[in-house]
């Protein structure tokens, strides 16, 4: 009874402390129940907390509290505690209710059900009531919500995220390590000696384009010192001699420094695969902070990091407290265990990764005034054609991961983000699964597996690949004739081939002809065979983001079948789709999905907690009759002496391949809009092991662009001497003619 009269004293003091008027009443309408029974009342009250009826309790508080509290107010405490606990409701047990006058309090246990803590017992509590107008209501304070809840009072989770887990190549060779010395670089350009050949050497060193580089030196005056990078410390220390001499690194003030941060190797070269963490996204504050993060901690933002931020941040250990603004904890209220993070293992080639992220951009950079002036980008793809696993996948331009951690060495990493937000080369797209093109002749092959499974066109029956072919009498084409790729290219006809030779050779008019055979017989017969091979749909590779599903309709005239015959018209894919349908040629048969993690745990300590075996998505039934044709006509197209292709770029390998080249317009009938340059491979020819697919779009032609860095990836693959690339690359870039807007 005392303490109800203390209770009751301070009750009556509150107008004269909050300086308001006297109590009014301007209650909403009460729902239905005994208005007259203080326990009543605050078991409604209650209910309609258990449910988050906000609405419901504000409608049972007496006036002077809604004076005190505006709705706004007292949800905005409701939410906000709701969302900081994980509230999912709340159950409570009644004691015992105690009267004087006008005036009770009803003793009460109450639990919190947490999804992120569990049961929160708040035991003890008291709910005070008044009598207004024959009706009991709440006098509530925001000591009602938890004991110990003054106004000033607030809920905070303090958490404590453990070490990052690294990631793993299939060798056990790390791609992304926490807590590891990286070396950044400062320079001066009017100490160096050259300027031109220090802009090359970096631009080697950390996988930039060159004019990107340029355009960043021109930024700062002769004698500004300005950060250029990052490198490995291996790096940095086998190429420091160089960068001290043409760079003159130490030639006065300090230009190199070495921090720790969590470490991506390569320079950039895994950037499209691993991802990259940063500050949590303004827009998922709530959700993350929902999780146990504070806003300051570091997510991953992208690529793997992303995809599995749980598995490799662990889950922080996190801790409940009521918290006084000078810091005091007036209580703790719960807490949940953290998990330990995870090491990941990707199917990832380190080293082969690393070697195709160098080749394409030497290949960039060698060819800087040439088709590379004018071309959007590049994407390659290294697949094991026997496993569907993943060994290398690279976008180019890439770009370095560490801009997005702000405890990195970058001290101007917004402008450099923004820049690659407006590149035209898009860096931040992975061009390998979130974009789609014109296959070009590359889809060449799928036509002749068409007409050969469909008996179409026998293999061995010959057809005159003359340079002009006419399809509108006998086929219903739009356009009167057509004309050979090989007029452009001022070369004669190719002149009589079998099926093989006609893939060897590109020939379009062979294509022209079988592909409007095909739609004669069946209208549908070129997508549903695209389809075997995985064209047209989603390979299901989300963890690298969004991913580009291609498109592989049914031509509805004869004019669009001729045209998707050699891969133009409406035909789109994907490399990665591409590269999955390279390698089910080259294994006869076996369609993979990609496989890119090979196992969660079984690193640094930890348990294996999950191994991914390779999985079969489909199995393509077709005669050896049609995988001996395809693969002849790829195996020639590398080594026919006069109608290869292929065989400037790889006819002179110490290692045996089997290709097909590819070249797709991308702008208008009779524009010099530039193509995009294919090249798809497997490899070796006689047992194979490897599917690669290179894009170099708007560029040159197949054979010009993309084969040349094939062999380049396959060089080092088979660990021999790297192939100088084509001398022309370094002259000025002349746009490939195409008079009727056809490549081959």
């Amino acid at each position: 009874m005392q303490r109800l009269t203390r209770w009751l004293a301070w009750w009556l003091l509150l107008p004269l402390v909050a300086g308001c008027s006297a109590l009014t009443s301007n209650a909403p309408a009460i729902p239905l129940f005994n208005m007259n029974a203080p326990d009543e009342v605050a078991r409604s009250f209650l209910d309609a907390w258990n449910v988050g009826d906000l609405g419901a309790m504000y409608n049972l508080l007496a006036a002077r509290s809604r004076e005190l509290y505006p709705l706004e107010r007292f949800q905005n405490r409701y939410t906000v505690t709701a969302e900081t606990v994980g509230l999912t409701g709340v159950t409570y047990r009644i004691h015992s209710t105690l009267r004087q006058g006008t005036t009770a309090a009803v003793s009460y246990d109450l639990t919190l059900l947490s999804s992120t803590f569990g049961s929160i017992d708040d035991p003890n509590r008291t709910l005070y009531l008044v009598e207004e107008g024959g009706s009991w209501r709440v006098a509530w304070s925001t000591m009602d919500i938890l004991n110990g809840m003054a106004e000033d009072v607030r809920l905070v989770v303090s958490s404590a995220l453990p070490r990052r887990a690294n990631l793993y190549d299939r060798n056990g060779n790390p791609l992304v390590e926490q807590d590891r010395p990286i070396k950044w670089i400062a320079v001066v350009k009017q100490d160096m000696p050259n300027q031109e050949a220090c802009l090359q050497l970096l631009a080697r060193l950390l996988l930039r384009p060159v004019p990107q580089l340029r355009q960043y030196f021109n930024q700062y005056n002769p004698d500004t010192l300005f950060h250029v990078g990052e490198l490995d410390v291996e790096v940095f220390n086998a190429n420091q001699d160089e960068l001290n001499r043409v760079c003159a690194l130490d030639a006065g003030g300090f230009r190199s420094g070495e921090y720790t941060s969590r470490h991506y190797v390569g320079q950039g070269a895994m950037t499209h695969v691993t991802g990259y963490i940063g500050s949590v996204p303004l827009e998922q504050v709530e959700a993350y902070r929902a999780r146990g993060y504070a806003e300051t901690d570091l997510v991953g933002l992208a690529g793997i990091e992303a995809a599995f931020q749980d598995t490799l941040a662990g889950k922080p250990t996190r801790v409940l407290r009521l918290v006084e603004p000078g810091g005091r904890v007036i209580r703790e209220l719960g807490g949940s265990a953290g998990a330990d993070p995870m090491p990941i293992q990707l199917t990832i080639d380190r080293d082969l990764q690393i070697a195709v992220a160098r080749a394409l951009n030497d290949a960039f950079n060698y060819a800087e005034i040439n088709w590379a002036s004018v071309s959007t980008g590049a994407a390659a793809v290294v697949i094991d054609v026997r496993t569907g696993e993943i060994l290398a996948l690279q976008s180019y331009p890439t770009f370095d991961p560490n801009l997005f951690n702000r405890n990195s060495s970058y001290t101007n990493a917004l402008p450099l983000i923004a820049q690659l937000n407006t590149d035209r080369r898009t860096p931040l797209s992975n061009k390998a699964i979130s974009q789609q093109y014109a296959p070009g002749s590359i889809y060449k092959l799928l036509t002749a597996i068409a007409v050969t499974d469909e008996g179409i066109w026998p293999p061995d029956r010959i057809f005159d690949c003359t340079l002009t072919w006419r399809g509108q009498e006998r086929f219903g084409d739009a356009r009167p004739f057509r004309q050979d790729w090989r007029v452009a290219d001022e070369m004669p006809a190719a002149g009589p081939v079998n099926t093989a030779e006609a893939i060897a050779t590109s020939c379009n008019p062979f294509f022209w002809e079988t592909g409007a055979l095909l739609y004669q017989q069946d209208r549908s017969a070129l997508a549903r065979y695209s389809e075997m091979f995985g064209l047209g749909r989603r390979v299901g590779l989300q963890v690298l983001g969004p991913e580009a599903a291609g498109n592989n309709a049914s031509p509805n005239n004869p004019t669009s079948a001729i045209n998707n015959a050699i891969g133009q018209g409406d035909v789109q894919v994907n490399p990665l789709q591409f590269a999955l349908a390279v390698a089910a040629i080259a294994n006869r048969g076996s369609l993979y999905s990609p496989l890119l993690v090979r196992q969660v745990g079984g690193f640094d300590g930890t348990p294996v907690q999950q191994r991914n075996e390779p999985q079969l998505r489909a199995t393509i039934t077709l005669s050896d009759l049609v995988w001996d044709t395809v693969q002849e006509g790829m195996c020639l197209a590398v080594t026919h002496p006069t109608l290869g292709t292929a065989r400037g770029a790889l006819g002179d390998a110490p290692y045996t391949s089997c290709g097909k080249t590819g070249t797709a317009e991308t702008g208008s009938r009779g524009s010099n809009s530039p193509p995009h340059g294919w090249f798809v491979s497997f490899s070796p020819a006689d047992d194979p092991q490897i599917a690669t697919v290179v894009i170099v779009t708007n560029g040159r032609e197949g054979s010009e662009t993309a084969a040349p860095i094939t062999r380049r990836i396959l060089d080092f693959y088979y660990n021999a001497p790297a192939a100088p690339f084509p001398r022309w690359w370094e002259g000025n870039y002349i746009p490939v003619p195409s008079p009727e807007g056809v490549f081959g």
